[in-house]
């Protein structure tokens, strides 16, 4: 009677667990589509606006060259926007059917690094974050997709500079490691002096449509302190580096907006180029 007692209780609190956690994930489809349908509102919203004010000025005779211009690269500016959320849900899409496809060659990790960095130069400067990279260039090659990658180590960097303070810091480093069963891998470090993660979150911030914070924050500048987007990259990212084979997980010793103690996310790729000789 004992043992049925207690089985019955531990199938109870598993059923409670699977609902809990079932909720969580509703909510956080929920969270995705208001978020994602505020991302794609806000440009289209200033889509029309700048059309009519092209066709407010046409009409009056008084357009020119220079509003043009300036009209133009806001236009162009909004249709990136809506194009980059819609690239992102495809590679989401991808990932899920396991259809993503990924055009492999020799990449350097130092590269792809560099270029991931380069698309966060701006907000680096505007936010006053130092960024440092150590052990790089001593890597050999992988064998893997070039752009895909740099997309995924931009997503981890974007993730940084968005929950590390103004004045913080963010550094990456390089360096080779043995697995159990002998094989080369490459291992990235990206840590930052942030705000954190709590332990009740670090291993879900991965999953797909899972928000660590609530929703109503939601804020559309993706550089800034805090900002969002709709929540997709660090997803993608995970999804890119195992489609290569490799791994990602994330370290932090908790979350404190005032102490930021900071995350480590900890990419291992494996190695199938040749390492080259000294």
């Amino acid at each position: 009677m004992t043992d049925q007692s207690e089985d019955a209780r531990r199938l109870q609190l598993a059923l409670y667990a699977a609902e809990t956690r079932l909720r969580q994930i509703e909510q956080s489809k929920a969270d995705f589509i208001a978020i994602a349908s505020h991302e794609l509102r806000t440009p289209l919203t200033q889509l029309r606006g700048y059309t009519e004010i092209l066709d407010a000025l046409a009409e009056s005779g008084s357009l020119d060259a220079e509003q043009v211009g300036q009209i133009v690269g806001n236009i162009r500016r909004a249709s990136d926007r809506m194009d980059a959320l819609l690239t992102q849900m495809l590679d989401l899409s991808q990932i899920d059917m396991g259809t993503l496809k990924l055009q492999h060659g020799d990449v350097s990790p130092e590269a792809a690094v560099r270029m991931a960095v380069e698309q966060h130069v701006d907000a680096l400067r505007r936010r006053h974050i130092g960024l440092a990279a150590y052990g790089l260039r001593a890597l050999p090659p992988i064998h893997g997709d070039f752009q895909r990658l740099v997309q995924a180590f931009s997503a981890i960097v974007s993730n940084a500079v968005r929950f590390t303070p103004d004045g913080g810091r963010i550094e990456i480093r390089g360096q080779m490691q043995t697995s159990a069963d002998g094989a080369s891998t490459v291992l990235l470090t990206f840590a930052d002096t942030g705000v954190g993660i709590g332990a009740e979150h670090i291993e879900l911030i991965f999953g797909r449509f899972y928000r660590g914070h609530d929703a109503s924050l939601h804020s559309t500048d993706a550089s800034r302190f805090m900002g969002a987007g709709p929540g997709l990259g660090l997803t993608i990212a995970r999804g890119i580096i195992e489609a290569h084979g490799g791994q990602i997980r994330a370290v932090s010793t908790g979350h404190d907006i005032k102490g930021c103690p900071g995350s480590t996310f900890l990419v291992t790729l494996p190695l199938t180029a040749a390492i080259p000789s000294d």
